[in-house]
């Protein structure tokens, strides 16, 4: 039955997701498929779908990144500059989902995650500069898989929209919290 897949596959043209499916271990042992032809199309589908799926969490983090490299600009919510919560208002509007234009402000949006299930998608929130700051002053967008060290994407005073690691000191002495937004899940 393996072999009648594979035809289907290779009919449609899609060996490069039989090369795929064959690396992540996703085709199914021959004993376990059905006799049945419409069984076989139906896995067929289901495993072209589960290679080329791309989910909304996924888009965010793409138009994240087309943002890589644009300068810091205070109170900037566009190409010209950004702030960092000008910057993760603006990623998350174009998905439909509203935040407001400061990091204190967005920090109160979603719902709170323990920094062990941190995930790509959620927002990460830090104290503002200064010894003595400790509310919320600063915020970015997480871009690593849960269990992954954490990465995230923001726009820096330094350096504009850049890509940085919690586990850097500067970061991880001034991190408070992480929310999630569920409206991203949808």
């Amino acid at each position: 039955m393996v072999h009648i897949w594979c035809k289907i596959l290779i009919l449609l043209g899609f060996t490069a997701f039989l090369n795929a499916a064959v690396a992540q271990n996703v085709i199914p042992p021959q004993d376990t498929l059905e006799r049945d032809i419409d069984t076989a199309v139906a896995q067929t589908i289901t495993l072209i779908t589960k290679l080329t799926s791309v989910t909304k969490v996924d888009s965010l983090i793409q138009h994240a990144y087309s943002f890589i490299g644009d300068r810091y600009r205070r109170g900037g919510t566009s190409t010209k500059g950004f702030d960092c919560s000008g910057y993760t208002m603006i990623v998350f509007k174009k998905f439909d989902i509203k935040l407001p234009h400061t990091s204190a402000g967005q920090g109160l949006v979603g719902v709170e995650v323990n920094k062990t299930n941190i995930k790509k998608g959620d927002l990460i929130l830090f104290k503002g500069r200064g010894r003595r700051n400790r509310r919320i002053g600063h915020v970015g967008i997480v871009i690593s898989e849960k269990g992954e060290p954490v990465r995230f994407i923001h726009s820096s005073t330094s350096d504009g929209v850049r890509i940085d690691r919690l586990e850097f000191d500067y970061y991880r002495k001034r991190y408070v919290k992480a929310v999630r937004l569920p409206e991203l899940y949808k």
